[in-house]
């Protein structure tokens, strides 16, 4: 203590025993958090005098040896336990985009094991693109520099291994509980020889460590179903990213849309998971006076450069050596943020900052690059460059696509069938249009009059274009999961084409059902001829050529609402060439080609030739041609030949369009991203 030592605040003179005494304790950060408490001073204005103080020839010994204890203690001691840590380096690191707008400009700074970080900054500085360059999730623009870790360079695999990034918004499957949610994440990233009970007891060590027991069994929920409360919402969050029990662990804005009391509990949490040996890093826009006070180390950005790297303690020394004063009703972090910040010409920001002579405005960069606090930054970057001890083996293996698609099927398949909207949306339509057919159309389908097999042949061509126009209610399925289906492809849970595979299977088997309730009640109410099974199985892939399109749309352009209004735009394009408004000989030759893309050629063909072709209502004549020779339906509507007269062929052919849609579709989901970072 301060007074143990014979040394008052009011004698600077005794600059050196004050710095013994600190500098002599295992934790100098506690012994000058005692020296100010006993001196009734707190430890911010503590540091502020002693930096001021000019009294001592090496006045500014204490100061810088401060900034750099911590690390080069961390860095040094070969024992400690937060040796096992990741040092973090990154020197001259820029990131634009086209060449043209520079967002991060040459920027270096380094993050150790056991210590916080915060990383703030004005709006548009560039904390979240350098949060999002370092852990490599960045799929746009020009990045140059050197990221190290331990020394070393990760590649994009290894980087998903050993890092844990937490979105800024939550991006969570509602229809799980919590322990759903990491159980799930558990078996999408942990290698495949992890055993059930190992994953197990990490999930429960997950639960354990962020007090989420409590709520471990209680539904996530959304906005229309209750669940869980925004804090926990947060953690969990945060427990995904530690189920492989990273060792970097990099926050995009934790506290964005929670009160203070709950921030601060998440930062707490925050500063727990830091001194277990983690490097916690977070970009951090407004927190609480709390909050900041609970981070290790501070580092600033300004218009995409550094304007301070060092500990929270010296923040408000260091900003006040530029003439600023931190006033009694202003909080820490906001004033800190309001002075580096270009918007600080109104009265209120310089009264707020306290802003004395005229002041206004800084350049804090040229201050931050002649200053001490720079030089002690790069010494530290040095030292968290060095070469060190990296696990490779062992941990980049994740489980198969064969895997990762089961545990899809296991959890968001088996949800979404408990889930009443889920199944209504798909049952809905089905039973509603079949029971509006059956009202119309009861018994025609074995009637031999003109008029019913002209009605029954519309009816048809109907259905077909039904499952097109239905096929809008899938299109939720994919965009409202994008957000989602992009962080858990950033975290390498599965492929691109694991998920459409999940997805297709998923849709297939609850249209196995929804179709044969729907064909059921068609097919025996209308009293349609020919094979049951060949109409459902005709009916059940113009259901998923339906929902393959929609897929393919969705994942093609940028919002749900343009993809509703494509997809019944191509149908109705499509309706076109089906057939039934215009037969196929009619069709003007630089338009015929494209007659053989509508799948409700197909559909509605072989619904026909099922309908007709072994009926004896083949044979009666219901049209003219202009000869005066009588057609059956069938010739009249072009359904004969190799091709549109074989039920096989046409089949064969829809198939063919289901794989072509569905290669479409997984391309646009591989290549086309609608999260520019």
């Amino acid at each position: 203590m301060l007074k143990d030592t014979s040394v008052a605040l009011n004698n600077f003179d005794d600059m050196d025993q004050l710095e013994k005494v600190v500098m002599s304790s295992k934790d100098p950060e506690t012994t000058l958090h005692e020296i100010a408490k006993s001196n009734n001073i707190s430890p911010k204005e503590l540091m502020r005098q002693m930096k001021k103080n000019k009294s001592s020839s090496n006045h500014n010994s204490f100061f810088n040896k401060f900034f750099s204890f911590s690390s080069k203690k961390e860095l040094s001691n070969e024992t400690d336990a937060k040796k096992l840590g990741i040092h973090v380096a990154f020197r001259n690191i820029t990131y634009s985009i086209k060449n043209e707008l520079e967002i991060l400009k040459g920027i270096s700074g380094s993050f150790i094991p056991g210590r916080m970080v915060a990383i703030m900054g004005p709006s548009g500085s560039g904390k979240t693109s350098l949060l999002d360059v370092l852990s490599s999730r960045k799929n746009t623009g020009i990045i140059k520099g050197d990221i190290l870790f331990n020394g070393n360079k990760l590649t994009t695999e290894m980087s998903k291994n050993l890092i844990g990034y937490v979105e800024q918004f939550d991006t969570l499957v509602d229809e799980l509980t919590v322990r759903q949610m990491l159980s799930y994440t558990a078996e999408l990233k942990l290698p495949p020889n992890t055993t059930s009970k190992e994953k197990e007891m990490r999930v429960d060590e997950v639960l354990r460590m962020l007090n989420l027991e409590s709520c471990a069994d209680t539904i996530i929920g959304n906005g229309l179903q209750r669940g869980i409360s925004g804090g926990q919402l947060k953690r969990v969050n945060i427990g995904l990213a530690l189920i492989t029990r990273p060792l970097v662990l990099f926050l995009d804005e934790p506290t964005t849309g929670l009160d203070s009391r709950t921030a601060n509990e998440v930062i707490e949490l925050l500063r727990d998971l830091a001194e277990d040996g983690r490097t916690v890093v977070c970009t951090i826009h407004s927190p609480t006076g709390h909050a900041f006070m609970r981070f290790n180390d501070l580092y600033m950005l300004h218009g995409g450069k550094t304007i301070y790297d060092g500990p929270v303690l010296g923040a408000q020394a260091y900003f006040e050596d530029f003439g600023f004063k931190l006033q009694s009703e202003a909080s820490l972090p906001e004033w800190i943020v309001d002075i580096s910040s270009s918007l600080n010409g109104t009265k209120f920001s310089k009264s707020f900052c306290g802003i004395e002579n005229g002041l206004s405005k800084q350049d804090f960069v040229v201050n931050f690059d002649k200053s001490e606090l720079k030089t002690t930054a790069e010494d530290r970057i040095l030292l968290a460059s060095e070469k060190r001890y990296l696990k490779t083996k062992g941990l980049y293996k994740n489980p198969s696509a064969f895997q990762n698609l089961k545990t899809l099927l296991k959890y968001r398949m088996v949800a979404h069938y408990k889930d009443g909207q889920f199944i209504g949306v798909r049952f809905g339509d089905k039973v509603v249009f079949s029971l509006l057919i059956l009202s119309l159309y009861f018994g025609i389908g074995d009637e031999i009059d003109p008029e019913s097999i002209i009605s029954t042949s519309n009816l048809l061509y109907f259905i077909a274009a039904l499952c097109g126009y239905g096929a809008s209610a899938f299109v939720p399925s994919l965009t409202l999961e994008r957000n989602l289906f992009y962080r858990e492809l950033a975290d390498g849970c599965y492929s691109p084409g694991t998920y459409y595979m999940a997805k297709f299977i998923e849709e297939s088997v609850m249209a196995t059902i929804t179709s044969l309730v729907f064909c059921v009640i068609v097919y025996y109410g209308v009293s349609l001829q020919g094979s049951f099974g060949i109409f459902f199985f005709i009916y059940y892939l113009t259901t998923m050529i339906g929902i393959i399109l929609a897929y393919a749309v969705a994942a093609i352009v940028p919002t749900m609402e343009a993809a509703n209004a494509l997809l019944p735009t191509l149908i109705t394009v499509w309706m076109y060439f089906g057939g039934l408004f215009i037969v196929y000989d009619k069709i003007p030759k630089g338009w015929y080609w494209f007659s053989w893309t509508s799948f409700l050629r197909y559909s509605w063909g072989a619904m026909m030739l099922n309908q007709y072709q072994s009926s004896e209502m083949k044979e009666i004549p219901i049209f003219f041609d202009n000869d005066g020779n009588s057609q059956t339906i069938l010739e009249f509507y072009g359904f004969e030949g190799s091709i549109m007269g074989s039920i096989g062929a046409c089949i064969g052919i829809f198939i063919c369009l289901i794989c072509f849609f569905s290669i479409v579709g997984v391309l646009a989901l591989v290549f086309i991203r609608h999260d520019k970072r």
